[in-house]
């Protein structure tokens, strides 16, 4: 199953699982998209808490999507 994103910026991720969302996350950043998928999480968990002071787990892409979604920088469509 599907899900579809919506990110606070407007843009839009459909992905199949919270493992999919990061990874489509990671490659269609701009400025960060080298590295691992995890690599990135927890660089994008760093930016968001500095941005706006968002606390985002970064053990696993289930707890990393959870707290995006709770903290308002994901919406589900």
């Amino acid at each position: 199953m599907t899900t579809t994103y919506t990110l606070r910026d407007g843009d839009r991720i459909a992905a199949t699982s919270p493992a999919d969302f990061l990874h489509q996350l990671h490659v269609s950043s701009f400025f960060d998209n080298e590295g691992t998928d995890e690599e990135y999480m927890q660089r994008f968990a760093h930016r968001l808490k500095q941005l706006d002071g968002s606390i985002v787990r970064t053990d696993n892409p289930d707890h990393f999507l959870t707290d995006l979604l709770q903290c308002g920088f994901v919406a589900i469509e």
